[in-house]
C-alpha cells in the first residue's frame, strides 16, 4: 500500500511538473503597453546576458526560456498594445542587432506582427490563433559594410482600430556573454477615406476660388 501510494504521489509531481513545463511558453512580454495615443512612439530592445549557468536573462532580470523550432532554439519577445476604437492606424517599426563574434551575438533575428484573440493568453511560438498574422516573420537583411549584424523592418502596415496586436520578435542567442537588439515601433493615425474626400475637395475648392480672383 505504502509503494503504491509513493508511486500515486510521484506520478501526480510528474504530471504537475510537466503541466508547469506547458503552461511556461517562451514568450517574454517585455511590456504590454496596453492602449496606446495616436500618434505613438516607443523604443523597444532588449539585452540579453549570461546568467553563469549556461543560460541567459532578459535586461528586466527574467529567466530566457527558449523555444526549438527545428534545428534551433529561439527566444521570444512580446511587445503588446491596443489600439483604440478609431481611427484606423498604419504601423511602422524597425529593429537592428549587432554582431560582435562569438562574444555578444544575436542570429536568424527576426518580427512579426499578430493580431490577439484572447489577450495575452493567446501569444504564441506557433501559429497566432488568430490564423494568418498580420503581417509573418520578417527576412532579416544584413547591415550596411563595416557594421555586422541584421535588421527587421515593418513599413505602412494596415491595422484595423479597436484591436489589440503583438509585435514579436524570435531569435538565436549565439554569443558567450549574450547579445542585444534595439529599436522603434510608430503608429500614426490613417485619416478616414470620407475626411479625405472633404479635405480634398475643400483643396480643390481653394484652388478654383484663387484661380478666379487671377482672373
Amino acid at each position: 500500500m505504502f509503494q503504491l501510494r509513493s508511486a500515486a504521489i510521484a506520478a501526480w509531481g510528474l504530471v504537475s511538473v510537466l503541466s508547469v513545463a506547458w503552461a511556461s511558453p517562451a514568450n517574454h512580454v517585455v511590456v504590454d503597453i496596453g492602449d496606446v495615443q495616436l500618434p505613438f512612439t516607443r523604443s523597444i530592445g532588449n539585452t540579453f546576458s549570461a546568467n553563469g549557468s549556461g543560460g541567459f536573462v532578459s535586461q528586466d532580470g527574467s529567466p530566457v526560456v527558449l523555444a526549438t523550432v527545428g534545428d534551433k532554439s529561439y527566444f521570444y519577445d512580446d511587445y503588446v498594445f491596443n489600439l483604440p476604437l478609431a481611427p484606423q492606424a498604419s504601423f511602422n517599426a524597425a529593429a537592428v542587432s549587432i554582431d560582435l563574434g562569438s562574444f555578444l551575438s544575436l542570429q536568424n533575428f527576426s518580427a512579426r506582427l499578430y493580431k490577439l484573440d484572447a489577450g495575452l493568453s493567446s501569444l504564441t511560438t506557433g501559429l497566432p490563433s488568430s490564423g494568418t498574422p498580420v503581417q509573418s516573420w520578417t527576412s532579416t537583411a544584413l547591415l550596411t559594410p563595416g557594421l555586422t549584424g541584421t535588421t527587421v523592418l515593418f513599413q505602412n502596415v494596415d491595422l484595423l482600430a479597436g484591436a489589440r496586436y503583438a509585435l514579436e520578435f524570435r531569435g538565436t542567442i549565439a554569443g558567450a556573454f549574450g547579445g542585444s537588439y534595439g529599436g522603434n515601433l510608430n503608429i500614426t493615425p490613417v485619416p478616414e477615406p470620407s475626411s479625405a474626400a472633404i479635405v480634398l475637395a475643400a483643396l480643390g475648392v481653394l484652388g478654383l476660388l484663387r484661380h478666379r480672383r487671377r482672373v
